[in-house]
């Protein structure tokens, strides 16, 4: 089995050593692992209220760690990933960015809404002040930010798509029209998204993406990937068997993986 989300203690929000991130996969037995740390925010001049990604000077470094363990063949087959944050107007400087090193693959993410970082606990409190009615505006500007991001060409693998739910806060009436108009936009992009796991952990209570999606997702054809989100090493290949559950029951038959920005598959 794969993970190809991890993170490592330059975000600023996680600990552990990237040895030993490897080590708990090799020890779970999976077949390869993905670090996918956060793009540095202030290659993109960007600066949120709260330090969540590496410095820009520490980018070369945290390609040169990942690549050397990529040489250990102790430990399961190591990619190079990415998680970079969309930000309107800052595409192209991402991508100039990017394009310097070797990545296996790029996640796209929104975690952002103006200067409101919703997913960071330390910023949830802006929740608590919304109407169910500003809740409904709240899912309409994420996924119009998910559509942008989806018709950048910014990334390969589209994050944990449904993370707006992540403090439990959703829509009275639910949000199907912005899924399926999503997910459709994701098919003729010809993009992957990722079964995240970290949304267990969560007020939400499940999964990102909730299954409803991914079964939009599954009858359009749209490849999935998995990822644990982790952000200790000890969360490495956290219920991902549950994943591979849901995703059987959905209808998927196959798992999305990526050496070079190549896309591949494995069989579930």
């Amino acid at each position: 089995m794969i993970d190809y989300h991890l993170h490592t203690v330059r975000c600023c929000h996680a600990r552990g050593t990237l040895e030993e991130y490897c080590r708990e996969g090799a020890r779970r037995g999976l077949k390869e692992i993905g670090f996918a740390d956060h793009f540095p925010l202030d290659m993109l001049d960007f600066e949120p209220p709260v330090k969540v990604t590496m410095e820009g000077k520490e980018l070369p470094q945290y390609v040169e760690e990942v690549l050397r363990l990529s040489q250990n063949k102790e430990y399961p087959t190591v990619r190079l990933g990415i998680e970079v944050d969309f930000l309107p107007g800052r595409e192209k400087a991402a991508q100039r960015e990017l394009s310097s090193y070797p990545f296996d693959y790029i996640i796209g993410s929104v975690h952002f809404l103006g200067d409101w970082d919703f997913t960071n606990p330390a910023c949830a409190v802006e929740y608590q002040k919304c109407t169910e009615e500003e809740i409904m505006v709240l899912y309409e500007k994420y996924y119009f930010l998910l559509e942008k991001l989806v018709e950048s060409n910014l990334c390969d693998i589209v994050g944990h798509l449904d993370v707006i739910k992540k403090f439990g806060y959703r829509p009275r009436n639910g949000a199907v029209h912005l899924i399926e108009k999503l997910t459709g936009l994701l098919k003729d992009a010809d993009l992957c998204i990722e079964l995240n796991t970290a949304g267990l952990y969560t007020p939400a209570c499940e999964a990102y993406p909730a299954r409803e999606i991914l079964e939009s997702c599954c009858r359009k054809g749209v490849p999935v990937t998995l990822g644990s989100d982790a952000h200790r090493p000890e969360d490495v290949g956290r219920d991902l068997d549950k994943g591979l559950d849901l995703l059987r029951k959905v209808g998927y038959r196959e798992i999305a993986v990526f050496k070079g920005r190549i896309r591949g598959y494995l069989k579930i």
